[in-house]
């Protein structure tokens, strides 16, 4: 296995909300997926709204890989900026194995070939961890190989600090703190997040996030 954490891929794309949509202002933000390279292939975290195939698949280029080396896809949750571009990407990939919280299913998409994510299953390296809070069947990722966590949405970053989720989008608040603790407890070496870009120092900042009123 490449070592390497720098080959794992981000692929970011902006959204717009019109206001009404989100709240009674605009809401603007961004959105990221994750290529995650294996010996045998790529796994792709999440994959965004719609229109996201294109970015995937220019990412995917840039990796000297292709559609058909995605052999799994791991969506974190069933919000529509997680998941809204998977129709389009079935449609490209072959077959990949498309995992997600059981408690989520109901709320995908699509739920014909879904498989159950369990706490603890192992996808080609990376560690399934339920977080659930966000929504009941939230998944963040931990490669122990790379020490890279995915904390999905239990967590986000405005470039320069972390915050939780907003309250608006969040299932239950008290399991969504539940769950940050849980992730500050990985004490990974990189945090990789849904909604901004790395932060300094990420366990610090997530643990001050912890502590804070919620």
């Amino acid at each position: 296995m490449n070592a390497d954490n720098s080959a794992v891929q981000a692929v970011v794309m902006d959204v717009h909300l019109p206001a009404g949509v989100a709240g009674p202002e605009p809401l603007d933000f961004d959105v990221r997926c994750f290529l995650v390279p294996h010996p045998n292939g790529v796994v792709l975290i999440d994959t965004g709204m719609p229109g996201s195939a294109e970015h995937i698949g220019k990412a995917l280029a840039g990796m000297d890989d292709a559609w058909g080396d995605v052999s799994d896809i791991v969506l974190t949750h069933s919000h529509m900026d997680h998941t809204g571009g998977l129709a389009e990407v079935l449609k490209k990939t072959q077959n990949p194995v498309v995992w997600a919280g059981i408690e989520d299913h109901a709320h995908m998409p699509q739920t014909m070939g879904l498989k159950a994510l369990a706490d603890g299953d192992d996808v080609r390296g990376l560690l399934a961890l339920a977080t659930p809070g966000h929504t009941p069947g939230h998944r963040s990722l931990f490669h122990p190989a790379l020490s890279v966590l995915f904390p999905g949405d239990v967590a986000g970053s405005d470039g320069s600090g972390v915050r939780r989720s907003p309250a608006a989008f969040t299932h239950d608040a008290q399991q969504a703190q539940e769950s940050l603790g849980r992730v500050v407890a990985i004490h990974a070496g990189r945090v990789l997040f849904s909604h901004g870009g790395e932060v300094a120092n990420p366990l610090d900042a997530l643990k001050a996030l912890l502590a804070s009123p919620q």
